[in-house]
């Protein structure tokens, strides 16, 4: 929405140069990683190349955490992303490990099809011919700005004072005055009128924190194009879990209950078939969400304020639910296949090949309240209510259905959440989040200004290697 093709490439990529270590290991010192989620795994994966010894603790019997890829019930060759879905151009550290490990790229987003917008009964195909007329009580300025015009002018002040930002770790300072407004108070600061702001923000929470869409927005602003990795994003995790599980160094099925430490070491205790264990190092990295990490610190000697945001983070309720196509109709209309609405669903994304004569996937995907909302719902009806919402907004769905899979982060007991929630105020626990405490450091997504991303994950375990071995 808030394009900046005029930042430059060089400043994005230097931000994001490769970590070169001056000090390894001077001994073989000894790391306890608790969760398997992609910063775990780049973590465990570029403290084992400095000659550390790494352990991995895992719950589940499978690494990647909310990076997971369902197959099985869908056509051959589709892939439904339930978690991180796209990877923007000026993520270069997740670029990075895609180019080592030998994937595959594909645009995410192909062709000039048009996107779909669904506001009260009716479906409007914005940027592509005049405005429309929206059904809205805009005033004059407002409907001569139209939806685009508005977002520029009324979510660009901050953006625009920021846009040559080089710090590619911190939440800018222009961005950080915002927070303590929800996205709602803030556009009606502006002077946007009630009904300009629904529009401008149709198919998201305007409940939300300003700051908090205001970094998603900064951190998409250069981006030109978006990839997905063909056959699955699993395949990353996946990769990262193979070099380690080679040196036996992920340990699955195994939950951990509690996290300490003292002056010589720290550990983690943790269950798993044959009982009770404590794993000793020298070292702990907490890579898990905070939501399923509450309770694990009370041998952990944590500061007050660390205490706090633990228990205090929240973590949005995200679903997805996906409805394979007998064909990719909506491309033969000059459609994208991609909506926001002001449905219960949302909004809907297509993934599938370029022809539109092959089967694909049409999905919704919910955040926030209305999320929670279809968690009151039992899985056929959650994929009987998108489906409808589906031949609202993309006429013929319907005859086109053939299957469907469900996913709700916020109900797999080892998320309890899809991504952070940082409500008003909150942008500020970033750099709290990501403090070590003593021998216990802490990486994830919601320890990065790249929150909610892959990218967020990897750069947090990047950050805690440099610290590590300072």
């Amino acid at each position: 929405m808030m394009n900046r093709r005029t930042f430059l490439a060089a400043a994005a990529a230097s931000a994001f140069a490769p970590v070169k270590f001056v000090r390894a290991a001077e001994a073989k010192r000894r790391v306890v990683v608790v969760g398997g989620g992609l910063a775990g795994l780049s973590c465990a994966y570029e403290l084992r190349k400095l000659g550390f010894e790494v352990v991995v603790l895992e719950g589940q019997g499978r690494a990647g955490g909310r990076v997971l890829t369902l197959r099985e019930g869908l056509d051959q060759g589709l892939s439904a992303e339930t978690g991180a879905t796209r990877i923007p151009d000026t993520h270069h550290m997740t670029l990075d490990y895609v180019r080592e490990f030998g994937l595959t790229l594909e645009p995410f987003k192909g062709g000039n099809l048009a996107d779909v917008v669904h506001l009260r009964g009716q479906n409007y195909v914005p940027g592509h011919g005049p405005e429309p007329d929206w059904p809205l009580q805009l005033t004059a300025e407002e409907r001569r700005l139209g939806r685009g015009g508005m977002a520029k002018r009324y979510m660009g002040g901050p953006l625009e004072l920021v846009k040559d930002s080089k710090d590619s770790l911190s939440v800018p300072g222009p961005i950080l005055e915002q927070d303590h407004y929800t996205l709602r108070q803030y556009l009606e600061k502006q002077g946007l009128s009630r009904d300009a702001v629904e529009l401008v923000t149709l198919g998201g929470d305007s409940s939300a924190s300003a700051g908090l869409l205001l970094l998603v927005e900064f951190n998409e602003q250069v981006t030109r194009e978006y990839f997905h990795i063909r056959g699955g994003n699993d395949q990353l995790p996946g990769s990262l879990a193979k070099k380690l599980e080679l040196g036996g160094a992920i340990r699955y099925g195994c939950r951990v209950t509690g996290v300490g430490q003292n002056d010589s070491g720290a550990w983690a205790v943790m269950e798993h078939a044959g009982g009770h264990e404590t794993v000793r190092g020298d070292y702990v990295v907490s890579a898990l969400p905070f939501s399923v990490a509450r309770n694990l610190f009370a041998d952990a000697k944590l500061s007050t304020e660390k205490q706090r945001v633990i228990r205090e983070l929240k973590y949005f309720p995200v679903d997805k639910v996906f409805l394979q196509m007998q064909k990719q109709f909506w491309k033969a209309k000059g459609l994208s296949g991609f909506a926001n609405t002001d449905l219960l669903s949302e909004r809907f994304w297509a993934l599938g090949p370029e022809s539109p004569e092959e089967r694909g996937l049409l999905l919704s995907y919910v955040i926030g309240e209305n999320a929670a909302k279809l968690d009151t719902m039992d899985a056929q009806s959650r994929v009987q209510q998108t489906l409808a919402d589906a031949e609202i907004v993309f006429p013929g769905a319907r005859d086109q259905f053939e299957a469907a899979r469900v996913k709700s982060w916020g109900e797999d007991p080892w998320q309890r959440g899809g991504l952070t929630s940082f409500g008003p105020g909150e942008l500020s626990w970033i750099p709290v989040n990501a403090r070590r405490e003593g021998r216990i450091f802490f990486a994830g997504e919601h320890t990065s200004r790249w929150n909610g991303w892959m990218q967020g994950a990897i750069e947090s375990a990047h950050r805690v290697v440099k610290e590590i071995t300072a």
